[in-house]
């Protein structure tokens, strides 16, 4: 992928400023300044904004790593200037300084920045490692590969000789189209300026977010997988007190109910209450947490944050169902990543994963 569509978002929109005229009777002022807000892993973006007279910016601070595109130009015009970022790997948002000043009348301008998540878009910072393999030693492996902007592009998990997923991603160079491979099944969709894409459609399949409940403090719902037959797979996740999915904003859910029905017409149901340790989740590609019911139960859109509200920020290290457990454990590389981690399910029975970058 050689260019990705940025879709603008407007993180600053200055007043309309009255135009006037001079002794020369020469129009001033600018409108409708409008920004992208790039993530760690955006590399372009967009400044619009009208110009009533010819105008020219000057950028004080953020010259290491953004850069507008033209920085003078004439009046009476609606420009949309293009803008080019390196990724953030620093762990922390950073600010750009511009001021936008009229050729004209040199008292009128405007002052403004340009913001870069310490995150990429699908949650993770921006130095987090990306996961090659992750190897089990009940015979699991999980591979993955992905482009220059940290964004997965293929992916397989198998168990012994079973192929158990084989994925494919297609994010459009021309427009925001979004498209998967899993298994064979192509779904679309579109996706955003955090390149998560939006519900994904095949004629049989069904893949994204369904909101349950939203009363302010609490909040629940659910990332579903259906597919013709009644075939499918779910996670419902609640949050409370003071949640937010905002970029760079922690959350873990309070709870979390996995439900399965396979092809056969089975069904697998557990109902988990979560706890944390301190490990930050965020400081490598992979959502490890979403090897808890181990690698069969793992589902590819969520290994990969692609649906990265589904990917709590801290590490689990118990879940209860009932009177019994769930426990993890886990070592971390000097980055912080995770090196290992041991998953001991309700019956007693471990599994290692052993990660590799």
């Amino acid at each position: 992928m050689k260019t990705l569509k940025v879709l603008l978002v407007t993180a600053l929109v200055m007043p309309l400023m009255t135009s006037c005229l001079d002794d020369d009777n020469t129009a001033s002022g600018f409108s409708g300044l409008g920004i992208t807000v790039p993530y760690a892993n955006s590399t372009n973006g967009y400044i619009t904004f009208a110009a009533l007279g010819d105008w020219h910016i000057t950028q004080t601070t953020g010259n290491d790593w953004c850069a507008i595109s033209a920085m003078q130009g004439d009046g009476n015009m609606m420009y949309g200037l293009p803008m080019t970022f390196t990724q953030n790997r620093t762990g922390v948002a950073r600010i750009a300084n511009f001021q936008l000043v009229d050729n004209n009348k040199s008292d009128v301008y405007v002052n403004f920045m340009v913001s870069q998540y310490a995150t990429r878009g699908d949650g993770t910072f921006g130095a987090a490692p990306l996961v090659k393999t992750v190897t089990g030693d009940d015979g699991s492996l999980i591979a993955v590969t992905y482009d220059e902007h940290c964004l997965p592009q293929t992916l397989t998990m198998t168990k012994g000789e079973t192929t158990l997923h084989d994925m494919k991603i297609f994010y459009s160079e021309t427009d925001s189209l979004f498209s998967v491979i899993l298994d064979g099944r192509k779904l679309q969709g579109s996706y955003n300026d955090a390149f998560q894409p939006t519900t994904l459609l095949s004629e049989t399949d069904t893949v994204g977010y369904r909101e349950q409940l939203n009363l302010g403090d609490l909040y629940a719902f659910n990332f579903e997988e259906r597919h013709a037959g009644g075939e499918y797979k779910a996670q419902s996740l609640l949050l409370s007190d003071n949640w937010s999915f905002a970029p760079d904003r922690e959350h873990t859910a309070d709870s979390l109910s996995y439900a399965r029905r396979y092809a056969n017409g089975t069904k697998y149901v557990e109902k988990l209450k979560l706890s944390y340790s301190e490990n930050d989740n965020r400081y490598q590609s992979l959502d490890v947490n979403q090897l808890l019911l181990g690698i069969d139960e793992c589902s590819p859109y969520l290994l990969l944050s692609l649906y990265k509200y589904a990917r709590n920020s801290k590490i689990i290290s118990e879940a209860e169902t009932g009177d019994k457990k769930y426990m993890v454990e886990t070592s971390l590389n000097a980055d912080r990543s995770v090196n290992t981690m041991t998953v001991t399910d309700k019956q007693g029975n471990k599994v290692t994963y052993t990660f590799t970058y």
